[in-house]
């Protein structure tokens, strides 16, 4: 099972080698291959905030957490699919607590649209593709028996020859093309500019290496100088580029990491609540119950069993 290596250049150093973040994630194809099988743990060093002009369709397989688009945000659960157009950055970020790996959390396949049109040029009959491959600039997520059709041709391409692996694409291009309604989505806003991210991407990499290393104590004077500017132009920078606001953000996560706790483990909500980063009760209540609807015990009960 051959797969592309993948290296992001970061002023002529390879990023896999060390930890910084480039601008650019250089996918360097086999000559004879086209499409690109690969799979990874979290953390991982390809789990960052990046882009790249091949098209992204990704699996999650275990754990959850946060799924960030262009300037779109939206939790993500084992099971997730999403297809990544062409340089729109994308990151997925896992409810974990320090120490914490998740080994087979990834699966993911990568080709160029050129690929894809070249193809649609050949067979008219893939010529609905071209209307997946503008709706990826929005990032599609497909959820129910699509995602998990989707899913499951992603994992088998693994063991598949090169030339089994058009058949997959061909397959996975058709179930997004024929998703219905209910179980496709899309995360990013219709007027997003993928150019706002450019130059970005060192910033906003230091700022979630924070934030997921400090999560029970984040400071937003902390993540500004992670990032080495002032409190607020780091506010309006943040906002910019990953659709919302700092505040907003670390909530999101804060929650997200609760909601785990509660429904993986045994633990006391009130250890949950300081693990989750609130050191008061009311307080870790009301947003609870403002972002799950539930208040954190009902939601325990809601998902005992699952």
């Amino acid at each position: 099972m051959n797969a592309w290596p993948i290296s992001t250049v970061v002023g002529g150093f390879d990023a896999d080698a060390h930890s910084g973040s480039g601008t650019l994630e250089v996918i360097v194809p086999e000559s004879d291959a086209s499409i690109r099988w690969a799979c990874h743990g979290y953390p991982s060093s390809l789990a960052k905030w990046h882009y790249h002009p091949q098209i992204e369709f990704h699996l999650i397989r275990e754990g959850s957490g946060q799924f960030m688009a262009g300037d779109g945000l939206m939790p993500f659960e084992a099971g997730h699919v999403a297809m990544v157009g062409s340089n729109l950055p994308h990151n997925w970020l896992s409810d974990i607590i320090p120490g914490e790996r998740l080994p087979q959390r990834d699966v993911l396949c990568h080709v160029r649209p050129q690929t894809v049109r070249r193809l649609m040029g050949i067979f008219p009959e893939a010529a609905g593709f071209e209307r997946v491959l503008r709706r990826s600039q929005q990032a599609i997520v497909l959820s129910g028996e699509s995602a998990k059709v989707a899913g499951d041709l992603l994992v088998a391409m693994g063991g598949h020859t090169p030339s089994w692996r058009v058949a997959d694409l061909v397959a996975l291009l058709s179930v997004f093309e024929q998703a219905p309604a209910e179980e496709s989505r899309t995360v990013v806003t219709p007027d997003y500019n993928p150019d706002t991210a450019v130059g970005a991407e060192a910033a906003i990499n230091s700022t979630i290496a924070y934030i997921s290393a400090n999560l029970d104590d984040v400071s937003l004077e902390q993540a500004a100088r992670s990032a080495s500017m002032s409190t607020s132009t780091f506010s309006r920078f943040f906002k910019n580029v990953a659709g919302i606001g700092f505040s907003d953000f670390v909530c999101q996560l804060r929650i997200g990491r609760a909601c785990r706790l509660l429904t993986t483990t045994t633990m006391p909500i009130a250890r949950i609540r300081r693990l989750s980063g609130y050191a008061n009760a009311s307080n870790f209540n009301r947003r609870f119950l403002a972002r799950t609807g539930m208040t954190p015990s009902k939601y325990r009960k809601a998902h005992a069993g699952r």
